[in-house]
C-alpha cells in the first residue's frame, strides 16, 4: 500500500477527525457558529500536521447542501461527496512552490471574480504560500483587501516569517502544532484496525517517534510497513523495516555512559556502524535520553513532560541509572551531544561525531561541574 493511497483513504472527512489541532478546530467552528465566516485564513505550522486537510474541510463546510454555511458537513450530500473525493469544481488548490509568479496570482484574481460553479463559495487554497514572489504577494494583497463576496482564500505555510505582515494582517491566522506521539499513535492504531492489521502499541509509538510529529509522515511510514508486513506489526519489525537502530542499543549506551565505560561505548558504536545504522538518528535518540534524565534529576515532578517521548521500559532504564549522574553532568552531556550532532553533515567518518561526544562525556565529574 502506497503512502498516497493510505493518506488519501484516511484524510479527515470531518473536523472531529483532525488530529492534534483542537485549538484551531474549536476557533473555526465557533467563528462559523456566530456567522463570522472570514474571507481569508492563514494556517502556519510544520509540514504534515493537517493544514491543507483543515482547508478542505472549511471549503466543504461552506458548501454542504444539507447543512448551513459553516456547520459540520453532512458527508452525505452530492457536494460533500465531491469534496471528499477531490473532484469539487469550487475548490482550487495552488502550489506556490511551482506557481509563485504574478501571472498566476493575476489568473487567480480573475478567476475569483467568477461565481462558483455549483456551491455557495469558491475556495482557493494556496499551499507553501511563503514561496510567492514579492510581486505576487502584492497582487494577492489587492484581492484580499477587496475580495469577491463568494470567494474564500486559505493560505498554508511552513515558514510564517516569510509571509509579509500586510498579508498576515488581512487574514485570520491559526498556528498549527505538531500532534503528540500519543495522538499520532492512536490515529495509526485506528487506521491499522480499519485495515485489519494488528499494530502493537510500542510499534505505533515508534512510528510516531520516527515521524517526528508529522501525522502525514507517520501514515506514510505505516503504509510502507504494511506493504511488507500486512497482518501483525511489532516494534522489532518497525525497526528492521525502517532501518532504525534498535532502541535497545540506545538503552545500552545510556547504561554505559552511566558506568563511564569508554571501551564498551566505542565497541557499541563500532557495532552499529558495521551494521549500517543511521548514527545521527541514534545520537538524537540518545540526546532524548539524556534530556529526559536531566529533567528527572532536576525535579521528579517533570516526569509527565517527558513520558510521552519514551516507551515504558526506556523510562525505567533512565530512572534506574539516575543516581549515577549529577544535574551538572547531565546538563553538560546534553550540550556536548547537541553540539556534536551538527558535525554529522560534514564528517568523513560516519561514527566519529558520536565517538567524540561519548569520549567527552566520560571525563571526570570535576571538569563537568566547572562547565555549568
Amino acid at each position: 500500500m502506497s503512502e498516497l493511497v493510505l493518506y488519501r483513504k484516511y484524510r479527515p472527512k470531518s473536523f472531529e477527525e483532525v488530529v492534534g489541532q483542537e485549538h484551531v478546530v474549536g476557533a473555526v467552528k465557533n467563528a462559523f457558529a456566530m456567522g463570522r465566516v472570514a474571507h481569508a485564513f492563514l494556517f502556519s505550522g510544520p509540514r504534515g500536521v493537517g493544514k491543507t486537510s483543515m482547508a478542505r474541510l472549511i471549503a466543504k463546510s461552506l458548501n454542504c447542501e444539507k447543512n448551513g454555511v459553516g456547520e459540520v458537513p453532512c458527508n452525505g450530500c452530492a457536494m460533500c461527496l465531491d469534496f471528499t473525493a477531490g473532484r469539487a469544481l469550487d475548490v482550487i488548490e495552488i502550489d506556490a512552490a511551482s506557481n509563485r509568479g504574478i501571472d498566476e496570482i493575476r489568473e487567480l484574481r480573475d478567476g475569483a471574480r467568477v461565481s462558483p460553479a455549483r456551491g455557495r463559495y469558491k475556495t482557493y487554497i494556496i499551499d507553501e504560500a511563503h514561496q510567492l514572489s514579492k510581486d505576487a504577494f502584492n497582487a494577492l494583497l489587492k484581492t484580499l483587501e477587496e475580495p469577491p463576496a463568494h470567494a474564500v482564500f486559505i493560505l498554508a505555510t511552513t515558514e510564517l516569517e516569510k509571509v509579509p505582515a500586510t498579508i498576515v494582517s488581512r487574514t485570520q491566522h491559526y498556528p498549527f502544532r505538531r500532534p503528540t506521539a500519543e495522538q499520532i499513535a492512536a490515529r495509526l492504531s485506528h487506521i491499522a484496525e480499519k485495515e485489519g492489521v494488528i499494530l502493537a502499541d510500542d510499534a505505533a509509538r515508534l512510528i510516531a517517534f520516527a515521524a517526528e510529529g508529522g501525522l502525514r509522515d507517520a501514515e506514510g511510514i505505516l503504509g510502507q510497513i504494511m506493504a511488507v508486513e500486512d497482518r501483525k506489526i511489532t516494534r522489532e519489525e518497525v525497526e528492521e523495516i525502517l532501518g532504525l537502530p534498535k532502541r535497545e542499543a540506545v538503552k545500552e549506551m545510556f547504561s554505559i555512559i552511566a558506568k563511564k565505560d569508554a571501551a564498551a561505548a566505542l565497541a557499541l558504536i563500532g557495532h552499529l556502524a558495521v551494521a549500517g545504522h543511521d548514527l545521527a538518528f541514534f545520537s538524537r535518540l540518545l540526546l532524548q535520553y539524556l534530556r529526559s534524565a536531566f529533567f528527572l534529576k532536576t525535579d521528579a515532578e517533570l516526569k509527565p513532560l517527558i513520558a510521552a517521548d519514551l516507551l515504558s521500559d526506556e523510562m525505567e532504564r533512565i530512572e534506574a541509572h539516575l543516581t549515577a549522574f549529577t544535574p551538572a553532568e547531565l546538563s553538560r552531556a546534553v550540550t556536548v551531544l547537541f553540539d556534536h550532532l551538527q558535525d554529522f553533515k560534514r564528517t568523513p567518518i560516519p561514527q566519529l561525531p558520536l565517538e567524540l561526544a561519548v569520549m567527552e562525556l566520560m571525563r571526570g565529574g570535576a571538569e563537568n561541574e566547572q562547565a555549568i
